[in-house]
Formats: C-alpha cells, structure tokens, sequence
C-alpha cells in the first residue's frame, strides 16, 4: 500500500487590496488593470509593480502615501506597546494581590 505524499494544494491568498465581486473598485491600475478595494493600494501598486512607468505626479502621490502609510503603522505600534504595557501591569497588580492575600 503507498500513500500519498503530495503535499496537499495551497489555499488562495486574498490579498487585503481585493475587492468583493459585488462592489465596484475604487481605483484600477492604469497598466495591468488590477482593481483595488482602497485608492490608497492602488497609488502604492503602481510605483512598486511598475516603476520604470510611474510619471513624477505618481511617485509624489506614492511619497504621500507611503508617508501617510507609515504614521499608521508608527500609531499602531503605540497601541500595542500601550496594550502589552497595561497587560503587564494587570499581571504584575493581580501577582501581588494574590501572593498579599496568600501570605
């Protein structure tokens, strides 16, 4: 008896920038006419999948972007260094009420 030792076929990813079958697009690539859910994705796309055809106004707006992109993800660090913070103050007041009333 052998067994199959194929490994077994990938899920498909669905990228973040995919956009429902039922809603229209926000923004297409103007050179592959891949649709985008945010206009933000789109600006990004262009620059980074075709840079030797992105115009200057299109590298300034992915300036834009990628600056806009990079405060929110500075500002979700913050939130989770404040959620790990106040988690480790919780374990460390819950430590010390349980070993006072232990004691």
């Amino acid at each position: 008896m052998t067994t199959d030792r194929s490994t077994p076929p990938r899920a498909r990813v669905v990228p973040d920038t995919a956009v429902p079958p039922d809603e229209t697009p926000a923004a297409t690539c103007p050179y592959c006419e891949r649709p985008f859910a945010r206009e933000r994705h789109a600006v990004l796309h262009v620059v980074e999948a075709h840079p030797d055809r992105a115009t200057d106004a299109e590298r300034e707006r992915y300036e834009a972007v990628s600056d806009e992109e990079s405060d929110d993800l500075f500002v979700y660090h913050l939130k989770v260094m404040f959620a790990l913070g106040a988690l480790y103050a919780a374990f460390i007041i819950s430590a010390v009420i349980a070993f006072s009333l232990a004691g």
